[in-house]
C-alpha cells in the first residue's frame, strides 16, 4: 500500500506529534495496519509512535542519506500497511543553517507525500488563513493540501473552517479542542519521553477518541490514497561479511538515541 501523509506545522510546540499519535490511534482503532515515520534526527516522537503502534517507528534523514534510501526505508516500512502517517520536525521549511536541506519540505518533496499543515488557532482569526496561503505558496511545489487546527474551541472551528478554505482553497481537515489533560509536555530540545509521561496510554486513548469526534480521518485517508506509488530499491545491498563482528549497543535513560534501521542493517550485513 502507498498511502501515506505528512504533518507539518510553521514551527516546533504547535502540536505535530498530538496530531499524529491522535491519528494513529483512531485510524488503529478502526482497524487499519499502519506505519509511522519521523523526519529528521528525532528520536523522541518515534516514541511515542511506538507506544501509539507498538511497532518500531523509522527515521527518514536526508542529511545521513540520500533521497532514494529514504523512498526505499519509506516503501518498506509501508509493505502491508494501510496508512503510513509521517511527521514533520521542527518548521516545515527549517533545514540545515537557515536552508529548506534535510527538511520537512524537502522529505516531502523528494518522497512525493501529501502534507497536512498543524495550525495552533489560539488567539488567531484570518491571519489563520494568511499563515496557510504563506506556507503552501512559500515554496511551489510544497505539497500541502490541507489544515488540521490545534487547541481550537468547537465553537470558532467553523468559522477558522470556512475562513481557511475560502482564502486559500486548501481543505480544512477537522480540529483538536483544548485538551489540558492529554498534553505532551515539552523541554529543551523537545519532549520528554514516551517512558516518563505518565498514563500515556490513557493519553493516547482520550486523544483518539476525540479525533473520531473532530477529525476528518476518512478525508485524511483519502488524502494519502492520491499519493502516487514508491518504485523498489534499484541497488541490493552488499553481501553480508564472513566473520560476524559484535557490536556493544548501550541502551537506557541515557542512551537511547537510535536509528532502528541502522541497527537493522547493520543486521543485515552480518553483525551481532
Amino acid at each position: 500500500m502507498t498511502a501515506r501523509i505528512l504533518f507539518c506545522a510553521p514551527s516546533s510546540g504547535t502540536g505535530k506529534t498530538t496530531v499524529t499519535c491522535a491519528v494513529l490511534r483512531a485510524m488503529q482503532r478502526k482497524g487499519l495496519k499502519l506505519a509511522a515515520c519521523k523526519s529528521g534526527p528525532d528520536y523522541i516522537d518515534p516514541m511515542f509512535h511506538q507506544k501509539v503502534l507498538e511497532t518500531p517507528s523509522t527515521n527518514l534523514d536526508l542529511f545521513f542519506f540520500p533521497p532514494q534510501t529514504a523512498r526505499a526505508l519509506l516503501r518498506q516500512v509501508g509493505e502491508g500497511a494501510d496508512l503510513t502517517v509521517l511527521e514533520g520536525a521542527m518548521g516545515f521549511y527549517d533545514g540545515i543553517a537557515m536552508s529548506e536541506q534535510a527538511s520537512a519540505y524537502d522529505l516531502a518533496v523528494k518522497t512525493e507525500t501529501p502534507a497536512v499543515l498543524v495550525l495552533d488557532g489560539r488567539g488567531s482569526a484570518l491571519t489563520a488563513a494568511a499563515v496557510a496561503k504563506g506556507m503552501r505558496d512559500f515554496r511551489p511545489d510544497s505539497n500541502i493540501r490541507g489544515v488540521v487546527f490545534n487547541r481550537v474551541s468547537p465553537m470558532l472551528y467553523p468559522r477558522l473552517k470556512e475562513a481557511v478554505e475560502g482564502e486559500t482553497g486548501l481543505t480544512v481537515y477537522g480540529f483538536l479542542p483544548p485538551l489540558p489533560a492529554c498534553a505532551l509536555e515539552s523541554r529543551h530540545l523537545g519532549l520528554v519521553t514516551a517512558g516518563e509521561v505518565k498514563d500515556l496510554k490513557e493519553k493516547l486513548q482520550r486523544l483518539a477518541a476525540q479525533a473520531v469526534e473532530s477529525l476528518d480521518l476518512a478525508g485524511l485517508l483519502a488524502l494519502a490514497r492520491t499519493a502516487p506509488a514508491l518504485e523498489p530499491p534499484a541497488a541490493a545491498l552488499p553481501e553480508p561479511v564472513g566473520e560476524r563482528p559484535r557490536i556493544a549497543v548501550a541502551r537506557d535513560r541515557a542512551f537511547c538515541f537510535y536509528y532502528a534501521d541502522g541497527l537493522a542493517l547493520l543486521e543485515q550485513l552480518g553483525a551481532e
